[in-house]
């Protein structure tokens, strides 16, 4: 049915459906006709997965609703690109693509596309509408796409309250049967079906749009995920507002062999634009000491806060931690720029290009710079709104290198955008950005490389407060909330617990699980900047510290060794020609082997930090250093809440 002139519009109906598959071809998209507009089945191996259907309303018409094809295009794509800050390094970006030109004889919008691409790890699509007469600017009021499996695969859903959220809580598992009906759910979602292929929708290349939630409906037969998009703020209809031209964020679905291969994949990056900020020489990643998790007050006065600052730049440092964040600490919420009224949240007085009454800002930039150290500031989102420009300059002007831009709790187009402008405005100001309170990534690091990290994930924070945030919790996220980029999840906490040991508290947390546990996570976590939140002196002289000082930030290659949602998980990461081994498991002990068949062959050094067996004391590890062969296996003994951290290089005679 694609066989027709451009000018000579084909109707779908009862038309044969267009297959287009992977470049491996072990993925299939077949796009068909439905009596209401267009739909898609997805296959794998040979295997219905699940399928979909179709759907965009702009002002209040379904362009799906009588549409034809005006003409249809493939291509095939296979590039290769680098990236400062990734799990792999260069990224394949190879794909088979078909365009569909698509005509509705009513409504404002006449003319669209859809366009679907397929990799050998999942397939995407999205809307594009051109520029055209009588349809500028554009209201599009509901998306109404849907899916469905194919069976009744597990699921690990993250349900949410409202529009307004920060995309933190915990993960329940399910099956897709038995999801909440009409709940929000957020996105990446995941589904495992019994013989372990996995797939995870989420979301790409978010710009200029409302972010993506999804709602069960139905039962049997017809239990369908639908799409759902937050409102512009004011009002319910209008979820998006634009000129064209447009084009939607990429629908995606990963998918996989194993929950694991999920987490490898680039494909969220892949779908997103080039770099878009020129000159990246003066961005680089590394580690941040972050004092607001551990609950210690800054002073009032002045030149105590100054020496507070100075003895967390020397231990930064001293320990080759990259960044030190400045932030007050009064009350419940930090803020560290002067209102009227004091220190809280900001308010309409708020101005944000001055430090603290007495604070030389200036003064502890230039300190950190002698000692090779970078400062960040933590803001909240709301007080740089009209300000960006000005509060940017500033920062530049006193040496800043980034900011934790805080509490933006909505992704509705308005603050999609204004995310963007953040992006836009802290690379021309050479400022590094990283988003709390905040949706999962959508692979936009590719477009502005000066995007460091997401939060949007129940973190350590949380047992400040809590008990949420369990070894469980802590092997589960890395299948669900991971495997759409980066995510930040204030690491480093060294008091560990037993569960019988627990209590949350403020100051000094404690955190659950064994020490190896806690360094396992600056392996198996995709971070760029991960936090070392604790106190220096919970670090100076503790085992595991010389580990946490070492392991990189960013890599060469990612491989999933093995792993179960929500049990356990081994992931292998590269730079240069060093590995680095990272293992985790929740409450229950496990011994796990490790085939070093990812190895090029060769012998090794490898070293170990590991939880010592039965140990009551969860901080307690031991070391070992040894000479092994490319193809041996390692054998990990976890502690309930353990872990092990594993460093091979290759031998070198002396």
């Amino acid at each position: 049915w694609l066989n027709s002139h451009a000018n000579a519009a084909t109707n779908l109906e009862g038309a044969t459906p267009m297959v287009v598959a992977s470049p491996d071809g072990r993925i299939e998209a077949q796009i068909s006709s439905l009596r209401t507009g267009m739909g898609f089945q997805i296959r794998f191996q040979g295997k219905d997965l699940l399928q979909g259907e179709l759907g965009l309303r702009v002002g209040g018409a379904e362009l799906l609703e009588n549409v034809s094809v005006r003409d249809g295009r493939r291509r095939e794509s296979d590039s290769t690109y680098t990236v400062l800050f990734g799990k792999n390094n260069p990224v394949r970006d190879h794909f088979t693509e078909l365009t569909l030109d698509l005509q509705n004889e009513s409504g404002p919008v006449r003319n669209f596309q859809i366009i679907f691409r397929v990799y050998d790890d999942g397939v995407a699509y999205r809307y594009s509408i051109p520029k055209q007469a009588g349809a500028d600017p554009i209201e599009i009021t509901d998306e109404p796409g849907r899916f469905r499996f194919t069976g009744d695969p597990r699921m690990w859903p993250l349900y949410l309250k409202n529009y307004t959220t920060s995309h933190e809580g915990p993960y329940a598992a399910e099956r897709f049967s038995t999801l909440a009906t009409n709940r929000l759910t957020d996105v990446p979602l995941l589904a495992e079906f019994e013989n372990g292929t996995s797939v995870s929708i989420a979301q790409a290349s978010l710009r200029n749009y409302a972010g993506l939630y999804l709602k069960a409906e139905g039962a049997g037969s017809e239990r369908w995920l639908h799409c759902a998009l937050p409102p512009l703020p004011g009002q319910e209809e209008i979820k998006v507002r634009t000129g064209l031209p447009m084009s939607s964020p990429w629908r995606v679905f990963l998918i996989g062999t194993a929950p694991g291969r999920l987490i490898e994949s680039d494909l969220i990056l892949n779908l997103n634009e080039p770099n878009a900020i020129g000159d990246t020489s003066w961005l680089k990643a590394g580690k941040a000491s972050f004092y607001w998790w551990s609950g210690v007050q800054e002073p009032f006065d002045p030149a105590e806060a100054v020496k507070w600052e100075e003895d967390y730049i020397d231990f930064c440092a001293t320990n080759g931690l990259a960044f030190h964040a400045v932030i007050g600490t009064e009350g419940d919420h930090p803020w560290h720029f002067q209102t009227k009224s004091g220190y809280n949240p900001p308010g309409p007085d708020a101005d944000v290009t001055r430090a603290r009454d007495g604070f030389p800002m200036a003064d502890v930039v230039k300190y950190a710079r002698s000692k090779g150290v970078g400062i960040r500031l933590w803001v909240n989102q709301k007080a740089l709104h009209g300000h960006l420009e000005e509060a940017f300059t500033q920062y530049e002007k006193w040496g800043i290198s980034g900011l934790m831009v805080d509490f933006l709790d909505r992704n509705d187009q308005e603050m999609v955008n204004f995310s963007e402008q953040v992006l836009q405005s802290a690379a021309r100001h050479h400022l590094h950005i990283q988003f709390h309170g905040v949706w999962a990534p959508t692979g936009l690091s590719r477009t502005y490389p000066n995007l460091f990290n997401h939060e949007g994930v129940m973190n350590l924070e949380y047992l400040k407060w809590g008990d949420q945030v369990t070894p469980k919790h802590d092997v589960t996220v890395p299948f669900t909330r991971m495997v759409a980029g980066p995510m930040d999840y204030h690491l480093g906490g060294f008091r560990g617990a037993y569960r019988e040991q627990f209590q949350h508290r403020v100051v000094k947390p404690i955190i659950f699980g064994t020490r190896c546990h806690q360094l396992a996570m600056y392996v198996v976590f995709e971070n760029p900047m991960p936090m070392v939140c604790d106190t220096p002196d919970s670090y100076v002289n503790q085992p595991g510290f010389d580990f946490l000082r070492q392991v990189p930030t960013t890599w060469d290659e990612t491989r999933v060794l093995r792993g179960d949602v929500g049990e356990d998980i081994i992931v292998a990461r590269r730079k240069g020609s060093d590995w680095y081994v990272g293992a985790m498991t929740d409450w229950t002990p496990r011994s796990l082997t490790v085939p070093l068949n990812f190895l090029k062959p060769g012998d090794y050094q490898v070293e170990t930090w590991a939880d010592v067996k039965g140990d009551p004391d969860p901080n307690r590890l031991a070391t070992e250093t040894r000479r092994m062969k490319a193809g041996e296996t390692l054998q990990l003994d976890l502690n309930s809440g353990g872990g092990e951290v594993i460093r091979l290089r290759p031998f070198k005679q002396k």
